[in-house]
């Protein structure tokens, strides 16, 4: 293919070669050879295709068949919506809430989700992401009422109060019986992913066994045709693609019927799992929780890292509060760091600690979006204090930390373009300013969707042997950023 008269790098008119898997040439005036394909960019910014690095790909997937409860405006307004979804369902889903809290939608067990949607299995989430509310039809058929399994959660009498604490690899496996919308969604996913002009996932999803592994590689591969010639991947953690001149590229996502790929895919794992030969996914870092109910002290989080790195796995560490950071950094003093270590949302970052974070040589993926979406309520339940450190972008950077984005999603705003804007603005829902010490420039939030996933803070960029995923928009780049929003992607390629 070759794409005509687009800006790249603040240039315009600029021509760009692909062979389909690579970057070829970048020129202007190139010639067209006989039988290729051309596409006029009609001078709009030509970028290599944004990478959102912390996604939940299944629990995204089932909000298709999921109330939202994170805007409820109190408990009656939170009855009212779980009612509407349970009477408008599929009879053959898990209801399935997400974003509940209880600053908004009042205290909640299986005696109150009973009330409100009877027989019908449902599970509502926390807007942490941590905790699982069930009903009684849900506990019956988990068999969780009879369980003794970690995080089921029992009342003084030891009847289950319905609240299931990190329980979503136990529930997974229990959700069988019903249908499982994932693969018939999936394509939807990549569809507005690519309106948005990403290319490329890492899936974070913690506890991932060799069975989900095996599932998500086939559904990559089975029935969705391959990769272009030429291109290879190695299944092998963090391995090189051939030709790429540099770690962890990977391979592009296999192409469906109607020409859609899916994006490119990293799925953190533990140690020991492995891929099918010639998969278009690749593994990544371990995914380990903290939760400060739970919190190991610095030895034993040292030794769960150290025997990760033994095994040959960086870690990423999830860490919304202070108390989660501070831990991890003494662990990771201990244990030492390894290429690859990362720390995922890096919600409060105290003050001290962006230069021990860059000492360790530890990246950050952040969040931004979150202050968009979850701002006012930061204002309500964060101290004072800590308001400013919330995903800090300036300093981290400014201390020589490596920084990437990402949007959490469904936990957090889907679209980066949503992010992008944040990490410049900063604003809560209702217009206030959480850390504007914090704010970047647009073009440096917009960066941060396209750094290389194994090396946070190095940009892929169009260039000859770069890949070949590519985001062109309607406008020249500075058009683009003086408003970012995914308004502005006029294809994704």
């Amino acid at each position: 293919m070759l794409i005509r008269n687009a800006e790249v790098d603040g240039v315009a008119r600029v021509d760009v070669r692909t062979d389909g898997a690579r970057i070829t040439a970048v020129g202007p005036g190139l010639d067209r050879s006989p039988d290729e394909a051309t596409v006029d960019a009609r001078g709009g910014a030509l970028l290599p295709g944004l990478h959102d690095h912390h996604v939940h790909l299944r629990a995204w997937a089932a909000t298709r068949w999921s109330v939202r409860l994170a805007v409820a405006d109190g408990p009656d307004d939170f009855d009212r919506r779980v009612r509407e979804a349970v009477a408008a369902a599929p009879p053959d889903v898990w209801l399935r809430g997400i974003g509940w809290h209880e600053s908004t939608g009042g205290p909640l067990d299986r005696h109150r989700l009973d009330a409100l949607t009877g027989s019908r299995p449902t599970r509502i989430q926390h807007r942490t992401g941590v905790l699982w509310v069930l009903n009684s039809a849900a506990l019956a058929l988990t068999g969780a009422a009879g369980s003794t399994a970690d995080g089921v959660e029992r009342d003084a009498t030891g009847e289950p109060t319905g609240r299931l604490w990190r329980a979503d690899g136990w529930l997974r496996e229990r959700t069988a019986p019903l249908r499982d919308p994932f693969p018939e969604v999936l394509a939807d996913l990549a569809r507005q992913a690519a309106a948005w002009g990403v290319t490329r996932w890492t899936d974070a999803t913690p506890g991932r066994d060799q069975a989900e592994t095996t599932a998500l590689a086939a559904l990559w591969s089975s029935g969705r045709g391959d990769s272009p010639a030429g291109t290879s991947a190695p299944a092998e953690r963090g391995a090189a693609d051939p030709g790429a001149g540099r770690p962890g590229a990977g391979r592009p996502g296999a192409a469906g019927a109607s020409g859609l790929r899916l994006p490119w895919l990293v799925l953190m794992s533990p140690p020991g799992l492995s891929l099918p030969a010639g998969t278009a996914v690749r593994l990544g870092p371990q995914k380990l929780i903290l939760d400060d109910a739970t919190l190991p002290t610095v030895d034993a989080l040292a030794a769960t890292i150290g025997d990760s790195h033994a095994t040959g796995s960086p870690v990423a560490v999830h860490c919304v509060t202070a108390e989660q950071l501070v831990t991890l950094v003494a662990a990771i003093e201990e244990a030492g760091a390894v290429p690859g270590d990362r720390v995922e949302h890096a919600g409060i970052v105290p003050p001290g600690y962006t230069a021990r974070l860059a000492a360790l040589g530890l990246a950050v993926v952040t969040n931004p979006g979150f202050l968009a979406d979850r701002g006012d309520a930061y204002q309500r339940d964060v101290p004072a204090p800590e308001r400013d450190w919330l995903y800090p972008v300036r300093s981290l950077r400014d201390a020589g930390v490596r920084v990437a984005a990402a949007t959490d999603a469904p936990f957090g705003p889907p679209d980066p373009w949503v992010a992008i804007a944040a990490a410049r603005d900063r604003r809560t829902p209702d217009g206030d300013v959480l850390g504007p010490d914090e704010r970047v420039p647009a073009s440096v939030a917009l960066g941060l969707f396209l750094a290389d996933p194994d090396r946070p803070g190095h940009q892929r960029r169009i260039a000859p042997g770069h890949p070949a995923d590519l985001c062109l928009l309607h406008t020249p780049l500075a058009t683009a950023l003086a408003a970012p929003s995914s308004e502005h992607v006029r294809t994704t390629l």
